[in-house]
């Protein structure tokens, strides 16, 4: 069953903090940071990220107890912020992303950043709250510590021309946006489901390498080092 959002709902807005929220009004415009670093890159690329982490994490045990190897482990603990950097290079490069994603909202208008992750051109997609029909927030609801979390998946902005824009959890900060939305008092429904396997490959794609540099060059250094 649908459940009505309200702002003063630990169960929807638990640890949320917007900058000055305490003093919004109906003429704010409040923006959003959007982070990108885990917008998805091509297969080509990713396994290419996948070899030369994997591949230089286990390299030192190709010259087992030697200065070489100790040489490589140490490179390899910085190797971490170098992976990080590299994707969001990458991620921006191929998304055509300059300068800081945000998404911002008022009263009169959602504007969110747009790309091939909801299929428009890139730019800044404004939709005004005329042209809005409904917004339907897809949840997924968990017990935490004896209290119910709802964790907002996404948000499927109806149109009045019929469109529908998909925000995802994993690209956009729909708790912000929906609270934001709630505040302004847009119209919104809810519907319980369940989280997407869509986005497991691109999960395993950027954790898995880091898990195995981290796994490996730490067993390393315990061997060399400790």
């Amino acid at each position: 069953m649908a459940k009505k959002i309200a702002l003063d709902d630990k169960s929807w807005f638990y640890n949320l903090h917007i900058k000055g929220m305490r003093d919004f009004n109906a003429q704010s415009d409040v923006s959003l940071y959007v982070a990108n670093i885990v917008y998805p890159l091509s297969l080509g690329v990713s396994l290419l990220l996948f070899i030369f982490m994997v591949g230089l994490s286990v390299l030192p045990l190709n010259f087992p107890d030697t200065e070489l190897a100790r040489a490589l482990v140490l490179i390899n603990i910085g190797l971490l912020p170098v992976y990080l950097i590299g994707r969001y290079w990458l991620v921006r490069r191929r998304y055509g992303i300059s300068g800081t994603l945000r998404c911002y909202v008022s009263q009169q208008r959602l504007a969110i950043p747009a790309n091939t992750i909801i299929d428009k051109p890139v730019g800044l997609l404004e939709l005004q709250r005329d042209n809005i029909e409904r917004i339907r927030v897809r949840y997924k609801s968990q017990m935490h510590r004896l209290h119910v979390r709802n964790h907002i998946i996404a948000c499927d902005i109806e149109l009045k021309s019929g469109e529908i824009i998909t925000l995802n959890a994993m690209y956009f900060p729909l708790k912000h946006i929906v609270y934001m939305l709630c505040f302004f008092d847009y119209p919104m429904t809810t519907q319980h489901g369940n989280w997407s396997w869509t986005f497991l490959p691109n999960i395993i794609a950027i954790t898995f390498p880091l898990l195995a540099n981290i796994t490996v060059t730490g067993m390393l250094f315990k061997h060399y080092f400790l």
